[in-house]
């Protein structure tokens, strides 16, 4: 959600802007079940009461390498896991500017 701007769209790197609470918390499908209802949700449904961000930033190591897998570099011997972290690091930077970029060109048209 996050990365197709559902959550977080008007979010800078310094400032949540689409942060939960405790008293009316940000309701998502749950990941692990799909909104079909699992032990670890509630009737398909997660409640997430803080920054989604902070929320899924586990997940950030694996979404590096999930667009690694997608750019054809798989996390082999000399692959994503064989590159410098400031390398990957730069890369979803220029994807992230790039993808910025279009947004702000679509919304201009």
């Amino acid at each position: 959600m996050i990365r197709c701007g559902a959550l977080c769209k008007a979010c800078s790197d310094t400032q949540c802007r689409s942060e939960g609470s405790e008293r009316e918390p940000i309701e998502i499908y749950c990941p692990s079940c799909d909104g079909e209802g699992c032990e670890r949700c509630d009737d398909g449904t997660v409640n997430v009461a803080e920054c989604p961000n902070k929320y899924c930033r586990d997940m950030g190591p694996v979404i590096t390498l999930a667009d690694m897998m997608e750019k054809g570099i798989m996390p082999v011997a000399g692959g994503a896991l064989d590159q410098s972290a400031w390398l990957l690091q730069a890369a979803r930077i220029l994807d992230r500017d790039e993808a910025k970029i279009r947004a702000e060109r679509n919304n201009d048209h």
